[in-house]
């Protein structure tokens, strides 16, 4: 848990942009679709979003947009894999499992740490 830990503080505090922890994916629950998700919810670099419409299409589920907002509200480790990059396809939040308030907060922590537009 220290890794972890030390990983999560340095990004709340601006100083990682990417986590090099090693996730067990055969251990970690979740349908073999979540996991597909999750695993490009990787992918999505740091301070940018992505709609839930092209997240559906990067896993090869181009209609499948609520499912991915469902696969990505069982999320067992937010912020490490990073669900919060994902947003409506009109530009609002969408949901988040942890609140909306704590999703802004994490955009914008990004935002002010990266020299991209959210």
């Amino acid at each position: 848990m220290k890794p972890i830990s030390k990983q999560l503080s340095e990004y709340l505090n601006g100083k990682r942009k990417k986590f090099d922890i090693s996730i067990n994916w055969k251990k970690l629950p979740g349908t073999p679709f979540q996991k597909r998700v999750w695993k490009e919810l990787l992918k999505i670099p740091y301070g940018t979003v992505i709609s839930y419409k092209e997240l559906a299409r990067r896993v090869g589920r181009p209609k499948a947009f609520r499912a991915v907002g469902n696969a990505n509200g069982k999320n067992p480790i937010p912020v490490i894999i990073p669900c919060h990059r994902v947003i409506s396809a009109d530009g609002t939040l969408g949901g988040y499992s942890s609140g909306l308030h704590i999703k802004k907060k994490l955009l914008k922590l990004e935002q002010a740490h990266c020299k991209c537009d959210l």
